[in-house]
């Protein structure tokens, strides 16, 4: 590879293909409740013990083939069908929307999936409510060291920022967009 004399004048987003790993590993140092409630399928899963990091560890997709005991993925996207009542999540970059040559809005989308019979919980809440405040609670001001920054939820930040409903029977879902300022 030969040397850029102008690289240092342009956004390289070195990280880019880490960003939803680097979330995801922020996300199991600062919260307990989101990986309960991807853990445990009953109804009291909020309260249950919380997780050790190997056992946060083993909830995340790896790129094994059977993706059956997964709830953490770092894409957007179900390749297999899914017939068992769980909850899971994706954390993936939305997109890049380049202010100029060196400074981006890096967007991450944040998604959220439960299965209809197994949604709302013992304390009058839903699963998807709870997670989904639990990613606005842990990641909106967040400053993550490698790679990403502050992330924010302001739609003057960027239009692209939200929270909306969605999914597909027997799974309903929610998703939050959430946006920093890289060079």
């Amino acid at each position: 590879m030969t040397n850029n004399i102008n690289s240092g004048s342009y956004a390289q987003y070195n990280d880019f293909d880490s960003l939803a790993y680097i979330c995801v590993k922020y996300l199991m140092e600062n919260d307990e409740v989101i990986w309960k409630l991807l853990k445990y399928n009953d109804h009291e899963a909020w309260k249950k013990p919380d997780l050790t990091e190997a056992e946060k560890q083993a909830l995340i997709y790896n790129g094994v083939d059977n993706t059956a005991d997964s709830r953490v993925f770092l894409d957007i996207g179900q390749p297999d069908v899914l017939t068992a009542e769980i909850c899971l999540i994706r954390v993936s970059p939305y997109s890049i929307f380049p202010e100029n040559r060196i400074v981006g809005t890096i967007s991450m989308m944040f998604e959220v999936y439960s299965h209809y019979k197994i949604n709302h919980l013992s304390n009058y809440k839903t699963r998807l409510d709870m997670v989904a405040k639990r990613f606005l609670q842990v990641f909106n001001g967040a400053n993550i060291e490698s790679g990403i920054g502050k992330l924010y939820f302001d739609r003057l930040g960027s239009e692209s920022n939200r929270l909306e409903n969605g999914g597909q029977l027997p799974f309903k879902g929610k998703w939050i967009i959430m946006s920093n300022k890289s060079p």
